[in-house]
This record gives C-alpha cells, sequence and structure tokens, in this order.
C-alpha cells in the first residue's frame, strides 16, 4: 500500500512537475577589466561592445526573454556618479528611472531602481544599478519580459546576490 501511494504521488501532475524543475547550475565569470566576479547560468550567450561611452559585456539567456548587460564607463563618460550614470544606463536601454536606493552586493555599494519600461515596442522589467567600484564607474541591469523576470526570479536574485569584488592575481616571476 505504501508503495502505490508513492508511486501514485510521483504520476499526480504535482509530482512531475516537482521532479521536472531542471537544476539550475551557475558558471562563475572573473573579470580583471571590472574588478568584478558574478554568475551565470551555464550555456547563456554572451556579447562584448565597446562604444564611445562603455565597454560592455551582455549575457543572454537560451530564451533571449532575460539579460544581463554590465558595463564601465570610459573616456569622458568616467567624470559621471553613478547616479547620473544610471540615468544613462536608462536612456541607453530606453527605461525610465524610478526611485533610487542604496544597496550592497557582497561590499560593493550601488545605487539601485527597479520598474518596468518598453524597449522596442516590448513590455520589460528591470533591475539596475551603478557604482563606483575600483576606480571606474560600473553599470548592471537585468532585464526581460515579465513573465521571465518573475519565472526566473531566483536566478535574477542569484547574478544580483553574486557579485563581488575580484583582483586578477599576478604571476609571481621565478
Amino acid at each position: 500500500m505504501k508503495y502505490l501511494l508513492l508511486l501514485l504521488a510521483l504520476l499526480s501532475p504535482l509530482g512531475l512537475r516537482a521532479q521536472s524543475a531542471p537544476e539550475i547550475h551557475y558558471e562563475s565569470v572573473r573579470s580583471p577589466q571590472y574588478q568584478l566576479q558574478y554568475q551565470v547560468p551555464t550555456g547563456w550567450d554572451q556579447l562584448r561592445q565597446t562604444n564611445d561611452t562603455t565597454v560592455s559585456v551582455t549575457h543572454f539567456s537560451p530564451g533571449r526573454d532575460l539579460m544581463l548587460y554590465i558595463g564601465q564607463l570610459r573616456g569622458a563618460a568616467t567624470r559621471m556618479t553613478p547616479d547620473q550614470a544610471l540615468y544613462h544606463l536608462a536612456e541607453q536601454f530606453g527605461i525610465t528611472v524610478n526611485k533610487q536606493f542604496a544597496t550592497a552586493y557582497n561590499g560593493i555599494q550601488f545605487l539601485e531602481t527597479t520598474g518596468a519600461g518598453n524597449r522596442d515596442g516590448q513590455l520589460l522589467r528591470y533591475d539596475a544599478l551603478a557604482a563606483r567600484h575600483r576606480g571606474h564607474v560600473l553599470l548592471i541591469c537585468v532585464s526581460g519580459t515579465p513573465s521571465a523576470f518573475a519565472t526566473h526570479e531566483p536566478v535574477v536574485q542569484q547574478i544580483l546576490h553574486s557579485l563581488a569584488h575580484y583582483k586578477a592575481r599576478r604571476m609571481l616571476r621565478p
């Protein structure tokens, strides 16, 4: 009887759902350029870009419904404050900056804003951060469709809470 109940529980829709939830594996990214380390789910695509004001790396989920953008200001833009940089980031992504608040992840002090906006006619949800980090201004934005953002909230939290200082070790000469 015990085995029959166990079998029925495993075959129920709830049992099937619980078994089919895939475990998410993360890979660590260590960037000496940004002096930052963080985690992204394994299998996310990566795009590196450079323009007049930023050097960036963008990670995309396989379904392209969630994105992590990490940029560092360069050139004349390096004189921006984190507050100004957050507005620059918002302008770049076509979103509005809502109420800002101070937060910290692993000792890095950020100015953060969250909300929703439209990009290319598509509604998106975002969490954007800016910080003066080890001599440069760092910009971070996690964005995606509202349903992807809600579905992948644990992934978003894992990414944000994994943000930490990183300094490449110099090789010792013999």
